[in-house]
């Protein structure tokens, strides 16, 4: 008898910013065919902190307003992302500004000191299309710039409080780009984009570059920098020299550029980078770079901890002074294989297995077999690499100056390949990896050397068979620890194989702590981890506060993955959390069982008890707490208790109110187990600002609300500084808020949407509906809907190329983006309401990931296109 078999899919949350608010929008609807048939509705909501650019290349757009200039310059609020799109003239896609061009888009705001501005180039070969990015003064003169050659991204720091303009220019071709005002936190920029940087106020010697010539070139080479104006002392090309410019040449491409700079020194340094620039697109130059002047010290360089605020919630920094993991630990990652080579994880991989039996779903060509690598799930490009994301979180190779964090330093990860194409997979092949996992037979006929301490399966539906739970019996009795995500439909229906018998199951929350609004709940709950939100940016860094972690970059359209780092949310990301800190506590007791975690789970010795008091159904017994799990496992093991520091720790570690929040939380807890009490709380606001106890114990430890008062504020961004003074240590908390103008709109707006309704099978465009928004929210509307079977997307088309949800588009999906969920329409459907908003998965590839990829063998007869859903093509020949 075969077995039975049931869909398993992927529980991840969307990859843009979003925002629910309750509204109602005009819309033009122009579907074609007939009326008859059925009506589909629904609404579909961005984040405040989302903005447009007014004059983008569609000519569908219901507005074209220029900001070409300081004189129309768009205003914008802080912190904001922001899409837009520019062109020099003639290239680019037919549209608006195909024959004359949109080189420049102009945006005033108000920013502070140490904020960071940061332009993510869309378009994937940035050597054709060039954008650089341009800050300002009051008065329009050039305050800073950045200029790189050949980089996706260009970065600026903001040197001072003030009113400024932001400038993106097209130096070459075109290109969708995104614009991100953050707090000052971390940029993410790779080591090889920070080498090719152009930065004006850098500190740097003008009128000269130091350049590498390819010596094949010789005299020739030099005969072309004399043409353009560097000269040379040097004879030795086979080390870089000193090339010094011709000061007229340099004084004339300064003044020939029309700028105006605020002071001389930046003119000379302007025009010393522009000449650089010009310089590395030589053939026979290998390098070129500025002067730049050195100090008898620099800061250690970035890294993308700082992002990672989920782990300050769960305390892992003070699991980590008790145990940063053991390479004897193992957790398998049940889900859709792992990049197996992506260098934050290579070193961590041991034996896995690809279960997958199906060679459609499977997508590499082949069934069942030893190779659990992640070729890609997506079929229109842009894979989740769902597996990758997880078992980064769990044991990402951490504290090596690159990328992210894991929670398990040392811990090693048994991938095992289930969800394919579509991040689908079936009950069958998900028993077989957890047999596998659990050293028991299975059907690769052969079993790991070392089975699995901890299995986490970032995975579910709303059935599953009782031989699945048999399975997770037999794994529990070998001595296996089941984790599993709750699921993400918002409901109190159980999800499996969470909900089965003697598996952890995981809720997530958001960075206020708060159940996501995604989140599964109910009995079945044991236990809750943060899973991120893709609705807000409490913390201001410019970013969702969603999970960052590990995965591949498959957008080229090519078999070549390139390894990165992004943004996720759901239960997915809260699950490896949970997994990775049991990991911690295997660590320092190697024998504890699934039975005797039951046991410290219940007593509330693992985790901070959140809502009701004890366990709940949205949280269970609270939120883990890895300081307090790792220092439990360590006193069950030897019976004692452990002592650790006591260190204030505050959640989150920034906050931003934007332009509509009045109030949020800000949780204080102490990260240790000696005695710590908070001393005093004040702020440097002067007086818009107040912090006020909520939910303190007499240590001075709990919830305090933070609010903002507007009234008798000009238009403009405020900052001000929380510090909080305890008897073991002092924190300072960086605020943001926006006053708008009375011209200035206080929701989001991601630009002209075109919602679409999609045959899933073929991905063929069957309706469309062109919609913008009104007070942040879009409605839209299908008429004359046959029955059948259909997926909802909607985005930006910002490049005019017939298609949306492309690089640096706005995209949304009901209900999710990357995992749309399929319609059986066979009668009117009203509130499919979803989100939408910019990508933010951002191309932040590290020195030693810059030029490594997976080389991927793919069946010929699997659709590898990378372009984004299509817009309807006999609407779009009528319209344009």
């Amino acid at each position: 008898m075969k077995p039975k078999i049931t869909h398993v899919v992927i529980l991840l949350g969307l990859l843009q910013l979003t925002a629910c608010n309750d509204s109602t929008s005009s819309n033009s609807s122009s579907n074609g065919g007939t009326v008859s048939g059925y009506t589909v509705t629904g609404q579909i909501s961005v984040s405040a902190n989302t903005a447009t650019d007014s004059d983008v290349n569609d000519v569908n757009a219901s507005t074209s307003v220029s900001n070409n200039s300081v004189q129309t310059a768009q205003s914008i609020p802080n912190p904001v992302i922001l899409g837009g799109y520019v062109n020099v003239a003639g290239a680019g896609n037919a549209g608006r500004s195909k024959t004359n061009g949109d080189t420049i888009d102009t945006y005033q705001v108000d920013l502070r000191t140490g904020q960071i501005v940061n332009l993510f180039i869309a378009e994937p070969n940035v050597a054709v299309n060039d954008l650089d990015l341009y800050l300002l003064d009051v008065n329009g003169q050039v305050f800073d710039a950045s200029l790189g050659e050949g980089t996706k991204t260009e970065t600026l720091t903001v040197r001072a409080n003030g009113r400024y303009y932001i400038q993106v220019v097209a130096n070459a071709g075109a290109s969708s780009y995104l614009l991100n005002i953050s707090q000052n936190l971390n940029t993410i920029v790779s080591a090889s984009e920070e080498a090719n940087a152009l930065v004006l106020s850098d500190n740097f010697e003008a009128g000269n570059a130091i350049v590498q010539l390819n010596e094949e070139y010789g005299l020739q080479a030099q005969s072309n920098l004399h043409s353009l104006g560097a000269y040379t002392e040097s004879t030795d090309m086979s080390r870089r020299m000193l090339f010094n410019f011709d000061t007229d040449s340099l004084t004339a491409q300064s003044t020939d550029s029309g700028m105006t700079f605020a002071s001389d020194e930046l003119r000379d340094k302007y025009a010393t980078l522009m000449r650089i620039k010009a310089l590395r697109r030589q053939p026979n130059i290998s390098e070129a770079s500025p002067n730049y002047y050195l100090q008898s010290f620099r800061l250690p360089s970035d890294t993308y901890y700082k992002l990672q605020w989920h782990y300050d919630m769960i305390n892992t920094a003070q699991a980590w002074d008790i145990t940063t993991g053991s390479s004897s630990v193992l957790v398998a990652v049940i889900d859709t294989g792992v990049l197996v080579n992506h260098p934050e994880l290579k070193g961590k991989i041991t034996q896995g297995y690809d279960f997958i039996k199906d060679r459609t779903v499977a997508g590499d060509g082949d069934g069942i077999d030893s190779n659990p690598n992640d070729v890609g799930d997506s079929i229109t490009g842009g894979s989740s690499f769902h597996g990758s994301h997880v078992a980064g979180t769990i044991a990402a190779d951490t504290n090596n100056s690159t990328g992210v964090s894991g929670v398990g330093w040392q811990t090693r990860i048994m991938p095992l390949r289930v969800l394919g194409r579509g991040g689908v997979g079936t009950e069958y092949d998900a028993e077989q990896a957890v047999r596998y996992a659990a050293g028991l037979s299975n059907d690769s006929g052969t079993v790991p050397t070392k089975r699995a301490d901890i299995m986490n399966l970032s995975l579910g539906g709303r059935r599953i068979s009782s031989g699945f739970q048999q399975a997770v019996t037999a794994a529990r009795n070998a001595g296996v620890i089941v984790v599993a995500a709750a699921g993400n439909e918002s409901t109190s229906t159980p999800s499996y194989p969470a909900a089965l018998t003697g598996v952890i199951s995981v809720s997530a929350v958001d960075i206020n702590k708060r159940l996501a609004s995604y989140s599964n709940y109910g009995s079945s709950i044991d236990i809750a981890a943060p899973g991120g939100d893709n609705t807000s940016d409490v913390d201001g860094d410019g970013n969702p506060d969603m999970i960052l972690s590990t995965v591949g970059d498959d957008r080229s359209g090519s078999s070549n993955i390139q390894y990165s780092y992004g943004y996720s949310s759901g239960t997915s990301m809260a699950s490896p959390h949970v997994s990775g800190v049991i990991a911690l506590m295997k660590a320092v007791y190697p024998n504890m069982t699934p039975q005797i975690l039951d046991g410290l789970i219940t007593s509330g010795k693992l985790t901070d008890d959140l809502g009701a008091t004890g366990r709940d159904d949205n949280y269970g017994y609270g939120l883990i707490n890895a300081q307090k799990a790792v220092s439990a496992a360590l006193a069950a093991a030897n019976n004692s208790t452990t002592d650790v520091t006591a260190e204030l720790i505050a959640t989150p570690r920034s906050l931003n109110f934007g332009t509509n929040e009045s109030s949020t939380t800000l949780t204080l807890s102490n990260g240790g187990t000696r005695s710590l009490s908070v001393s005093s709380i004040s702020n440097d606001s002067g007086g818009f600002l107040t912090v006020t106890r909520s939910s303190v114990n007499n240590s001075g430890l709990g919830d305090y609300t933070v609010t903002v008062n507007r009234s008798g504020l000009s238009a403009g961004t405020y900052s001000a500084t929380i510090t909080i003074r305890s008897s073991s240590n002092t924190l300072s908390i960086p605020v943001i808020m926006q006053v708008a103008g009375q011209t200035s709109s206080s929701s989001g707006n991601a630009g002209h949407h075109y919602v679409l309704l999609i045959n899933p099978d073929t991905l063929t465009t069957v309706k469309e509906d062109r919609v913008t928004a009104s007070n942040g929210v879009y409605s839209y509307r299908f008429t004359g809907v046959q029955a059948g079977t259909y997926i909802v997307i909607a985005g930006t088309d910002s490049d005019n190329d017939g298609y949306i949800c492309e690089s640096g588009e706005a995209c949304g999906g009901y209900l999710t983006r990357t995992n749309p969920t399929e319609l059986n329409i066979t009668g009117n459907r009203s509130q499919l309401n979803f989100s939408t908003g910019f990508n933010v998965q951002y191309n932040i590839i590290a020195a030693s990931l810059s030029n490594v990829t997976d080389e991927v063998d793919i069946d010929n007869n699997i659709d590898t296109a990378t372009q984004g859903y299509a817009r309807l093509k006999d609407y779009r020949e009528v319209s344009e």
